[in-house]
């Protein structure tokens, strides 16, 4: 009886120990890793390839990019919304009066796809490495994502300001509705999981994100900004606390930090390109990133 006391007591003990090792040891960490229009640093910026390179990275847990809306009411990966000449080929003589001729507003998803943007580089990324392609359309990317199964999170940002309402973009009531009538259609074409838990809809712009809550899609929502450094002061503009916000890295201070996270909202600070300055607001504390180079993610301690 004694032995059996003896094992019982050794077992229990063993248990509890195990337990509290168990306790006392470090979380894992889970960063937010970024790759900002893809992969822009390496790969045209919004393009599939650009993609496809940032889904190859294991770090990588979101594709960033911007959309904006065609004549057709597509809607188009783009940074701008219109072409841009400096990485896209376009006619000089078009172009000479007016850098901002080619409106993607007035043009329709063939026509803007008729134009390559990609082959010219990019000067102020010169390890871009040029090739031919095309602005996407986001039904372009998400049935990439459907194909293949390599699913990640996506964080979209509309393009939109209110002097552009009307002219380059639809009015953000009516951006938000084509969003999340996009939104429905592939939720449903994809069963096997949520869709809307893997999408953050983000903008400078709070009459998008404004539009977007009225509709309760049960997409996060993040608010940028670039120059602001008073998170409270944003919000309130806002109307309502963001799930994210995202500012200008160089904006970011631990104060802001410990200033989101009391409120539970995620601060994910762009764009930031040297691994020194990663590594300085992962130390911050903040909850992601998001870079031009996102196989810079694998240099970081966290």
């Amino acid at each position: 009886m004694k032995l059996l006391n003896s094992n019982y007591n050794s077992t229990l003990l063993l248990i509890v120990l195990s337990l509290t090792i168990m306790s006392c040891s470090k979380p894992i960490r889970k960063v937010d890793f970024q790759g900002h229009r893809g992969a822009r640093g390496l790969y045209p910026e919004n393009s599939l390839a650009g993609f496809e390179y940032a889904l190859s990275i294991e770090e990588v847990t979101t594709l960033e990019l911007d959309i904006v809306v065609s004549a057709d009411k597509n809607l188009i990966i783009s940074h701008e919304p219109w072409l841009n000449p400096e990485i896209c080929t376009l006619d000089s003589a078009v172009i000479a009066d007016n850098p901002m001729a080619y409106n993607l507003y007035q043009m329709t998803t063939e026509e803007i796809q008729a134009f390559d943007c990609g082959s010219k580089g990019n000067p102020r990324f010169p390890e871009q490495k040029a090739m031919a392609t095309y602005k996407p359309a986001l039904s372009e990317l998400f049935n990439m994502l459907s194909r293949t199964g390599n699913w990640r999170k996506l964080n979209i940002e509309t393009k939109s300001r209110p002097i552009g309402d009307g002219v380059y973009h639809p009015k953000p009531k009516e951006f938000a509705r084509l969003i999340a009538t996009f939104l429905e259609r592939y939720d449903a074409l994809n069963p096997d999981f949520n869709l809307y838990d893997l999408v953050t809809i983000q903008s400078f712009d709070v009459r998008t994100l404004q539009e977007l809550r009225k509709l309760h899609t049960g997409v996060k929502l993040c608010l940028l900004t670039e120059d602001e450094t008073d998170p409270a002061a944003a919000m309130d503009k806002l109307g309502f606390p963001a799930d994210v916000y995202s500012p200008n890295f160089q904006t970011v201070t631990p104060e802001i930090v410990n200033w989101c996270h009391f409120r539970r909202i995620d601060i994910i600070p762009w764009t930031v390109n040297e691994v020194a300055d990663m590594q300085r607001l992962l130390d911050m504390g903040v909850d992601g990133l998001i870079s031009d180079y996102p196989n810079k993610y694998k240099e970081l301690v966290y």
